[in-house]
């Protein structure tokens, strides 16, 4: 299959132009995008080389043949910089123009010496490391599960694959070509224009599901504690008891209400109030394990699911958080504030019980330990044992 060269060549500046302004409006949208800024500069500067390129013989050959890889060099730079900083790596821009201007002294001079093959060969070989380099950094931030990611560097690693291909091509020519021909450099023209429109595509697709994941995170989080709040709570607990019901397993929910935290926040103020709460919450966090669900309910209520955990096991649990939270709440930004917490335990096994019912159990029980004298851990079964039924451990 032979490829008209020239026209690819200008369909390639083209597109790779109008693919960086498409990425540049994102930007305008999300300025702390930077991600896409450096794609968009890239690709915009990518169109004008290549574009230059193609008008060799019309344009002076300072222009076409010298400016023109120039710029390409320096846009690949920047493609590198780009996946750096969605992978939220620090770049510093002195080593970044530093290395591009290495780079492009080192082509000159080797062009300057009469070796125009190997000024091309370092610049196609350096430049589809660059862009390796850039599809290595999107495989490294795989933590985040975005659907643009593998279109991302499978773009990234073809177009460096050509690239590779162009300078074993220019180590085997006998004559500098500036504009390839042949249909073997069509081919990778080809490679480079669909590079364009899949890497801006994938890019704008992974930035908008990190900013919808980031928005929809903060929806479902309580932002004093950093714990789920009552909605994402609801919804996760019920997953939870979704998947044991029928089973024989049991699942366990602990109801917890700081104990007279009105007259915390009446006594030592507001500041002292939240930072409670947070002592509460990291001790929370740091007893539990990582299926347990916890949350922040409503003001000072917390509840936790613990899935597969029976009714000793979530006693101690509940006993050990209440244990911490009583002697890290003694003192508080200096002040002796002497926090306590109330806990009610109860337990389904498989369909004993479903969310709702145990979580009006742990409530009743949580109730009873308020009126049994506050800093303590009632438990009650799923199965309607009344909490007031001597079911009661003492611990304060």
């Amino acid at each position: 299959m032979s490829l008209d060269a020239p026209t690819l060549t200008f369909a390639g500046a083209l597109v790779s132009f109008a693919s960086g302004l498409l990425v540049l409006l994102y930007w305008v949208t999300d300025r702390t995008a930077w991600a896409a800024f450096w794609w968009a500069a890239a690709n915009i500067g990518t169109g004008i080389g290549v574009a230059l390129l193609a008008l060799h013989g019309v344009v002076p050959v300072f222009v076409s043949d010298i400016l023109g890889p120039w710029i390409l060099d320096i846009c690949a730079v920047l493609t590198w910089t780009a996946a750096r900083a969605f992978n939220r790596a620090s770049n510093r821009p002195y080593l970044v123009l530093a290395g591009s201007a290495a780079w492009i002294v080192t082509e000159a001079l080797a062009g300057a010496l009469g070796s125009e093959q190997l000024a091309s060969m370092l610049g196609t070989g350096v430049g589809g490391s660059l862009y390796l380099a850039g599809a290595i950094e999107f495989w490294r931030s795989d933590a985040e599960h975005l659907r643009g990611r593998w279109p991302m560097i499978a773009a990234l690693c073809s177009f460096a694959i050509s690239l590779f291909l162009a300078t074993i091509g220019f180590s085997a020519s006998a004559q500098f070509l500036p504009m390839p021909s042949s249909s073997w450099f069509g081919i990778i023209q080809f490679v480079g224009l669909v590079y364009a429109i899949v890497g801006a595509i994938s890019l704008v697709m992974m930035l908008k599901e990190r900013s919808e994941s980031v928005y929809k995170a903060a929806a479902l989080t309580d932002p004093l504690t950093g714990l789920a709040n009552r909605r994402a709570f609801m919804d996760r607990a019920q997953r939870a008891f979704d998947r044991n019901a029928g089973g024989n397993g049991p699942i366990s929910l602990l109801a917890f209400d700081l104990d007279r935290f009105k007259t915390i926040n009446d006594t030592f103020g507001h500041p002292v109030g939240d930072q409670v709460l947070r002592l509460f919450a990291d001790g929370l966090s740091w007893a539990l394990r990582p299926a347990d669900i916890a949350a922040r309910i409503g003001g000072e209520e917390f509840a936790v699911v613990l899935p597969g955990c029976g009714i000793q096991a979530a006693m101690a649990i509940a006993d050990r958080v209440r244990a911490s939270f009583q002697d890290n709440a003694r003192f508080v930004n200096g002040q002796r504030v002497g926090a306590t917490v109330s806990v009610g335990v109860a337990t389904s096994l498989g369909l004993a019980g479903d969310l709702l019912s145990v979580l009006a159990s742990a409530d009743a029980a949580l109730y009873q330990a308020k009126a049994n004298g506050r800093n303590r851990v009632v438990q009650v079964h799923g199965d309607g044992i009344d909490p007031t039924s001597g079911n009661v451990i003492k611990i304060a």
